[in-house]
């Protein structure tokens, strides 16, 4: 699995062979918005963000390559911890 290294990339390798109108649908944005997120016309929200960071972690976690990526991996498992707390927080307030 290649890693995303840009927004564009990263909703790119989530969205996967899914429409862009069935994964705007998912996100719960218009996909007009999904459109200009792809394009890097617009910064994508910290949720679809966070949607996406958790779809590539546990993709990594179930293709077992966890332990193989070594360092690759130890970042996406503390991302996706990160994840968790900043919604927990946000949740709070």
């Amino acid at each position: 699995m290649r890693y995303p290294t840009s927004q564009k990339e990263l909703l790119s390798e989530v969205r996967g062979d899914r429409t862009k109108t069935d994964f705007a649908e998912e996100l719960g944005i218009d996909r007009s918005t999904l459109s200009r997120y792809e394009s890097e016309e617009l910064g994508a929200s910290t949720k679809v963000l966070n949607y996406c960071l958790r779809a590539i972690a546990a993709r990594s976690g179930q293709t077992g390559e966890g332990e193989s990526l070594g360092t690759v991996a130890q970042a996406l498992s503390l991302t996706k911890r990160a994840v968790g707390l900043l919604e927990q927080a946000a949740a709070k307030n």
